[in-house]
């Protein structure tokens, strides 16, 4: 009869079909076999002229107990071919058929079981390639959708041993999928071998080996590869270069431990990429006093060597020109120097904030640069812009007021900026319910101020198109260094910064003074006209 292209049978199903075909009276059994591979036929008579094909099977067991009585009987007849895939052959001109005894059988099965390693034989595949196949698998079957575990497979002493190195080409000429040339060269090469569960294995080579060829089986094992490797890659985190902008405030010393930044970094999803915290403006103990010129002419020269390594970070060339990791931000410095670094690092790259909360337990993990716990996400409209005085016509200077740790009253500013009971220019102030250092508690809570600032720097330059916007800022760290990074490069306002000196009268609040002015292409030294390049 004429070759028919069915599906591979499993020893259970293999026996349980040829046991119907007995009860209907076909106790016959023609087996065509090649050295791997077995299709099985059922007739009534001993030279029947037409045979039932049950297709190729994997002869295991329960197959051989039925296949053992046949022969018993003498009803069991084989044709030995070399034809790779059995179940193309036409059974007329398949070769000589032969009456087969249960040894016969017996004989053939120790022989495939040698070929296809279905006995747990690693063959030619030495330790080094079964612990590279199976660290690739993820100790898992390769074959599309199962996904089996093997690992306990591998331990040793276990029970059993249901894993299997399958070759895609066989490591035999004469195996599933062997040849010539390729079989002894890709014996041990771990991209021509797949970590399989038994009855996968099974299925591959001995149940329809003519259904997964060499190219069907690469670009199986290829798929999984690539997916385990995704897989593994989302239980690390993204990396993420720490960059650290620290100084003295007023005499105080920053002390900043790069282990409890780590902590609270990998809190928040990201890992250090291994490489050390980048500083910007790390100024010394004895330049700790903002309203002394010594300060800012101190500041500004370490301003003008820290710009370009900050400009390297943030451009990649610091990396060799290669794509640079997102940056994780420290910041703990004054106001200005914050706006600054802000402004520099900019509202387009990909910069993680963490904020500095003074009053948390120190001991707990990621210490004080973890967000506290307990903290709620904040109402859309927690951060306020109120619009003082509205510009009017041919006015190009205004004044924009950030209150968040304290609600500073108009009367502290300078005297250009309200005089007479009056407000000098048109302002604009950012603020909250009820003003306090725990403001930013969240990080939605720099969302929404990024938007609060996006609105008030909308209405400042849009609608009033001022030249010069007046900036006092009362708020914590992460929040002024929000502010530069919403000053879009090249098409912003001229900005002039302020900060309060420490009063010389206890109990009294100090003023407010120039400290910088931050244009969209140079930040200048006020007190002294001395400028650096920002472009």
């Amino acid at each position: 009869m004429s070759a028919l292209k069915l599906g591979g049978m499993t020893d259970d199903s293999l026996a349980a079909a040829l046991r119907v075909r007995a009860a209907a009276g076909e106790s016959h059994v023609l087996v065509i076999a090649n050295k791997f591979s077995s299709r099985v036929l059922a007739g009534a008579t001993a030279l029947p002229t037409v045979w039932n094909d049950l297709g190729v099977g994997d002869i295991g067991p329960e197959a051989m107990k039925v296949l053992e009585a046949v022969a018993k009987r003498q009803h069991l007849q084989w044709i030995a071919t070399s034809t790779a895939d059995v179940g193309s052959l036409d059974c007329a001109a398949a070769g000589p058929m032969i009456r087969a005894g249960h040894a016969h059988v017996k004989s053939w099965c120790k022989e495939r079981d040698k070929i296809t390693g279905t006995s747990g034989r690693h063959g030619e595949v030495d330790a080094a390639t079964r612990f590279e196949v199976a660290s690739l698998a993820g100790w898992r079957c390769q074959f599309d959708g199962c996904g089996e575990n093997l690992r306990h497979h591998f331990v040793p002493g276990a029970a059993g041993n249901y894993s299997y190195f399958a070759h895609i080409v066989a490591s035999s000429a004469d195996g599933p999928r062997g040849d010539k040339v390729k079989s002894p060269l890709l014996a041990n090469d771990p991209s021509n071998i797949m970590l399989m569960c038994d009855k996968c294995h099974r299925l591959i080579d001995r149940v329809a080996p003519g259904r997964y060829d060499a190219d069907l089986l690469n670009e199986m094992r290829q798929r999984n590869v690539d997916e385990v490797s995704k897989l593994l890659d989302t239980l690390r985190y993204p990396a993420a270069q720490m960059l650290v902008i620290g100084g003295n405030i007023e005499g105080q010393s920053f002390a900043f431990d790069e282990r409890i930044a780590e902590e609270a970094m990998w809190l928040r999803g990201l890992r250090t990429g291994g490489g050390r915290a980048e500083w910007f403006a790390r100024n010394g103990p004895h330049l700790g006093a903002s309203n002394s010129d010594g300060y800012w002419l101190s500041l500004f020269s370490l301003l003008k060597n820290d710009k370009p390594r900050l400009a390297g970070l943030l451009d990649g060339t610091a990396y060799g020109g290669t794509p640079r990791p997102p940056l994780a931000v420290f910041p703990v410095h004054g106001t200005s120097v914050l706006v600054l670094s802000g402004r520099l690092i900019g509202d387009s790259s990909s910069a993680n904030l963490f904020q500095f909360h003074r009053d948390q337990v120190s001991g707990q993990r990621g210490g004080q640069w973890a967000w506290p716990e307990a903290a709620l996400a904040p109402p859309n409209d927690k951060f306020r812009v109120q619009v003082h005085r509205h510009a009017k016509g041919g006015e190009t200077e205004a004044c924009l007021r950030i209150n968040l740790t304290a609600a500073v009253p108009a009367a502290d500013l300078p005297i250009h900026l309200f005089s007479s009971e009056q407000l000098a220019m048109p302002t604009i102030e950012i603020t909250v319910e009820s003003p306090n250092h725990r403001v930013i508690g969240h990080p939605a809570d720099l969302e929404l101020f990024g938007r609060a600032v996006d609105q008030a720097l909308q209405k400042l330059q849009d609608e009033w198109r001022v030249h010069t916007v007046h900036l006092v800022v009362v708020a914590p760290v992460t929040a002024c260094l929000r502010i530069g990074q919403k000053m879009q490069a090249r098409h912003h306002a001229e900005f002039i910064l302020y900060e309060r000196k420490p009063s010389t009268a206890p109990g009294a609040r100090g003023d407010f003074a120039k400290t910088i002015a931050i244009s969209p292409t140079e930040v200048t030294l006020l007190s002294t006209g001395e400028s650096i390049s920002i472009s």
